[in-house]
Parts: structure tokens; sequence; C-alpha cells
């Protein structure tokens, strides 16, 4: 059975994990809230800025869909705020998990990147319990 850790549970090299990973023994993960505050970061922000170029677009786009209900709630009918809410919010979760998803593409990539969010316990990792015990921190 698959278990869950975190990087101040598990220690793993890039080469490691990315061996693991090919081998479909290790499932690497990130909380959401975390993924924003990284590709917002100067300091932990992946080589490729695409990943925090792509959240603050669609950061915008949620708030330009919600400013323009509110155009039409004051103009148009009063209602219009709140399907503007609606998908503004749609939004914003899905680019949450959407900036997870690409700093995991890039953590296979960047060394750098996926080391330094080692060094602040920022990822997860999913794996056999089998699998973890080569790797536990403290044993």
């Amino acid at each position: 059975m698959k278990k869950r850790y975190s990087s101040h549970e598990v220690s793993l090299t890039h080469e490691q994990m990315i061996e693991l990973r090919k081998s479909g023994k290790l499932n690497l993960g990130m909380e959401n809230d975390l993924s924003i505050r990284l590709a917002d970061s100067l300091d932990y922000s992946p080589k490729s800025m695409l990943s925090s170029i792509a959240m603050h677009f669609w950061s915008c786009v949620a708030v330009g869909i919600f400013g323009y209900s509110i155009y039409l709630s004051i103009t148009s009918a009063w209602w219009w705020f709140i399907p503007g809410f609606s998908i503004m919010i749609a939004i914003h979760r899905a680019n949450k998990k959407g900036t997870s998803q690409n700093l995991l593409y890039e953590a296979m990539r960047d060394k750098e990147f996926y080391e330094k969010v080692r060094k602040i316990n920022g990822w997860m990792y999913e794996m056999e319990e089998e699998d973890a015990s080569n790797f536990l921190s403290n044993p």
C-alpha cells in the first residue's frame, strides 16, 4: 500500500527521484498553496518562468471576468456578479492545480529547483513503504 511522505521524512536526491518516478515507484506532489507561493517567488521559482507567467495570466483573466460581471451588474441586470464570481473561483482553483502540475514538471527538468524546494520541505512523496525505507531521514 502506498503511503505519503514529506520532504523531512524522506530524503531523495534529484537523480533518485527521477529513477523512482521512471520505474513507477514514486508519485511526486506539492501542496497547491505552496505552488502559488513558489511561482510568485523569485528565489524559489524554476529557471523557466513559464509557470509563473501562466499563473499570473489566468489570475488576471479571473479578475477581469469578475470585474466585467460587476460592470454588467451595474449597467444591466443586478445578478451578473453571481456567475462572474463563480467563474472567478473556478478559474482560481484550476489555476492553483495547474501551477502545481507545472512546477512538478519543472522539478523533473530542473535539478536546482527540485533541490531548493526539497530544502524547504516542499515535496510530498507517495510510495510503497518498502521503497521508502531505503530513503527515510530518521529510520
